[in-house]
């Protein structure tokens, strides 16, 4: 087997791995990056629907806000170092224009996640970075000079080593969690792994007949099963013929599979309004307008296929003036508090992000190198932090390979 030196390697290039080879051969480390597929980045050629939703344009305490309190805090050093406008910014230098979509969202404006992709090899191997790609790594372990990592064919000695290998999210890309058992091996804690960004299967027929519609001033809630709300969220939901889709729901995913099951969806329809509020207006509709459909009372925003539906649920028809007063609290239950279980997600084949991961307390949030194993370093997807749809996990990405590539 033949022998290969580097002062850095870089195991995974995706986003985070081939951001952290970038930073580090610009500072004169020889690195080399190590990718078992036979082209890089391939998530990144996916995302976005092959556009690749690059970043997002929240910052500051709200753009932290959006990992969860701790995760949050644990990003914030890599966040506010490397923000969403300094990506852009590198991006944009390396002629890839940008620019901004629906939900805060940053796109390139070819509509084309390959010019993304070839703005971060270029600037990689641009800096003296030697990409090797189909090379498969086996195992990694510590030696008296450094770290020996075993591939098929070769063997490698480096002083540092940075993992950047991902999750198990969309396995399809040869995502398939390889990091985790060398980092458990080198005495690392992986927390409960989960798919997140994930469209909901949802069995309620209901949902299944208004397959196509898309809503967005409906509020999602996931409640735990002693009925405590977990999170919210007011996004765009795509309801399809397995159950739910979109942002709004996507958001939820991993917070569903943590329940294992016991999960509930709660949707209000009417998010701006109280129950009070509503109950007052439905009664001047019914004194001033007696004679139209009970459905008129729900959202106008509402698909007429939508307030068939929830009409049905709420097991009302006719007449304004035919509605008694329990039918009405009825409807109304409908529209600000209906709940359907939710058992799971589509799962890892459809999740864009994993949730769980390398403990964070066992990394530097500075630099990304391990607590526990000096010149080790860990960044991107293995790390346990996710965000929601919007560009977020990317950002996540760049900004943790970034501190990995400054300080290996």
């Amino acid at each position: 087997m033949a022998l290969t030196r580097a002062d850095v390697l870089v195991v995974g290039a995706g986003a985070a791995g081939l951001m952290a080879a970038c930073c580090a051969a610009a500072r004169g480390r020889q690195t080399l990056l190590l990718e078992k597929s036979e082209r890089p980045g391939l998530k990144i050629l996916i995302s976005g629907g092959g556009r690749c939703n690059l970043t997002t344009t929240r910052t500051g305490q709200d753009l932290e806000d959006q990992y969860g309190s701790h995760r949050g805090r644990w990003l914030r050093h890599a966040l506010r170092s490397f923000p969403p406008a300094a990506l852009r910014e590198l991006v944009e230098r390396q002629g890839v224009p940008l620019h901004e979509e629906d939900l805060e969202k940053i796109f390139p404006v070819s509509r084309r996640a390959r010019d993304v992709l070839d703005a971060f090899v270029r600037l990689a191997t641009g800096a003296g970075t030697e990409l090797r790609t189909g090379c498969a790594v086996t195992s990694i372990g510590r030696g008296s000079d450094g770290f020996l990592v075993h591939a098929a064919a070769d063997v490698f000695l480096a002083r540092s080593v940075i993992l950047a290998t991902g999750g198990l999210s969309y396995p399809k890309t040869g995502a398939t969690g390889d990091g985790y058992p060398w980092l458990r091996a080198l005495g690392h804690t992986i927390t409960a792994t989960w798919p997140a960004l994930a469209p909901l299967a949802v069995d309620a027929p209901w949902i299944h007949a208004l397959q196509g519609i898309v809503l967005h001033e409906v509020e999602l809630a996931v409640l735990a099963p002693d009925g405590r709300v977990l999170r919210r969220r007011r996004r765009p939901i795509l309801f399809t013929h397995r159950g739910l889709s979109g942002p709004g729901p996507m958001d939820l995913a991993g917070d569903i599979e943590e329940l294992a099951g016991a999960a509930r969806l709660r949707f209000d329809f009417a998010p701006d309004r109280s129950r009070e509020q509503i109950e007052q207006e439905w009664l001047r509709e019914v004194a001033q307008h007696g004679r139209r459909h009970v459905g008129t009372l729900l959202p106008a925003g509402l698909p007429e296929r939508a307030r068939t539906a929830l009409c049905s649920l709420a097991g009302v028809d006719g007449a304004l003036a035919a509605l008694a007063k329990e039918a009405r609290r009825r409807l109304l239950d409908v529209v600000k508090n209906l709940i359907v279980p939710v058992r799971r997600s589509l799962g890892y084949a459809h999740a864009e992000v994993t949730r769980g991961g390398v403990a964070l307390d066992e990394i530097d949030g500075k630099t990304m190198q391990s607590r526990l194993v000096p010149g080790l370093f860990v960044c991107g997807e293995l790390l346990d932090v996710d965000g929601p749809i919007g560009g977020f996990n990317f950002q996540a990405a760049f900004a943790t390979g970034r501190l990995a590539g400054l300080h290996a």
